[in-house]
Parts: structure tokens; C-alpha cells; sequence
């Protein structure tokens, strides 16, 4: 797997702040979540490998278009998730769209550099290659708000990551009978960003009922 140089400094940083502010925070020390009563509290979800479990049949039965086998396949596959607390699993699925989204844009510029596409598809990468770089920044920046709590800030930022993940395979699709070439790095990038969504969800406060007069 290619890795790139700015996945490898945004992992060194983002692992040392998730190690020492989401792993060593013991879970029951976690400030109340506001769920509404009708909502599971994560808050008393079990540490390890029964939370991932928990989380993705959680986000599952949110979302048909949610897929549990690929969250719990995903995340189980590292042994820090089985550390984390319910908002570290949404730093680890932000950490591996990270990932997966500087990879893509190596993939993307082999591509490009290939000869094998045509004049459509060569313009498809290029605007899928534009949307990458610009979805890195994004997940950082989504980590960063994450870290800092402001999950209605980190919320807006993912969603912006989905919004181009979508126009990127889009875009191969007008005027193509083929699959886009993209379509495994960008369902990855949609069901790991779709997690994240999922647990800041759940941590973002509900909006405050207007007093009545």
C-alpha cells in the first residue's frame, strides 16, 4: 500500500493527541453526552471489541445505506479501536479516510500519467484529483473541530468530504456504460466518513426548543 508523506505527519500528530486525550481519558470521566432519551447513551458502552460491534449496529440501524460488515471490518482491524471510547472510534475512521484519501490521490496521479484514458475520463480525474487533496485538508480539519468538541464543526466538515466523494463518481457516470475507476476508493471513503458522521451525530447536542412566551 502507498502512503503518503502527509498521511504519514497527519497520523504522527493526530495519533499522539487522540493517545493521550481519547485513550488515557478513562470513559466514565467523559463530560454527559446530550442524547435524548429515546437515543442509546454511549456513555455506557463497553470498551473493546463489543463497542465497535455496538457502534456499527448503532449506525446500521440509522442508515439503510450504512454497511456494518465494512464498519466492523474496518475498524476491528486495528487493535487501537479496541482501546477507544466511543468518540476515539470516530478519530479512527476519520484517521483511515485520511489514509485512504492520500492514497487516492497517488492512485489518481498514476492514472493521469498512465495514457489509458480518454479525453472525458482524463477530465474526471483531474476534477476527482482536485476533490481528494481538498478532502484531506477537510478531515483534518474535521479531526482538529472533533478534538476540540466543536462536533457541529467537525459534522460540517465531513460533509463536505461526502458532497465531493459523490460528484466524484458522478462525474464518470454521464455518458459512461462502465464502472468508474474510482468506485472502490470512493464507497471507502463514503462508508468511513459515513461512521464518523454517525458518532458525531450522537455527540452533537440536539438544537434548543424555543421558550414559549
Amino acid at each position: 500500500m502507498l502512503h503518503s508523506p502527509l498521511f504519514s505527519l497527519s497520523f504522527c500528530f493526530v495519533f499522539f493527541f487522540f493517545f493521550f486525550f481519547v485513550i488515557l481519558i478513562p470513559q466514565q470521566n467523559c463530560s454527559p453526552l446530550p442524547l435524548s432519551r429515546h437515543r442509546p447513551n454511549p456513555k455506557h458502552f463497553p470498551v473493546g471489541v463489543d463497542l465497535v460491534n455496538t457502534t456499527c449496529e448503532l449506525c446500521a440501524n440509522a442508515s439503510a445505506s450504512f454497511n456494518y460488515k465494512f464498519c466492523v471490518s474496518s475498524l476491528d482491524r486495528l487493535p487501537i479501536s479496541h482501546a477507544a471510547n466511543f468518540q476515539g472510534l470516530a478519530i479512527v475512521a476519520m484517521e483511515l479516510a485520511v489514509e485512504n484519501a492520500s492514497n487516492t490521490v497517488l492512485k489518481i496521479a498514476n492514472m493521469l500519467n498512465s495514457g489509458t484514458f480518454d479525453h472525458h475520463d482524463m477530465g474526471c480525474l483531474e476534477d476527482c484529483m482536485e476533490t481528494y487533496s481538498h478532502s484531506v485538508t477537510a478531515l483534518l480539519n474535521s479531526i482538529g473541530a472533533f478534538m476540540a468538541k466543536h462536533y457541529g464543526v467537525a459534522n460540517t466538515w465531513m460533509l463536505q468530504v461526502t458532497k465531493g466523494t459523490r460528484r466524484c463518481e458522478q462525474g464518470f457516470s454521464r455518458g459512461r456504460k462502465e464502472a468508474s475507476p474510482l468506485k472502490k476508493q470512493n464507497y471507502n471513503i463514503l462508508q468511513l466518513s459515513d461512521i464518523a458522521l454517525c458518532i458525531i451525530q450522537f455527540l452533537e447536542p440536539p438544537p434548543t426548543p424555543p421558550r414559549s412566551s
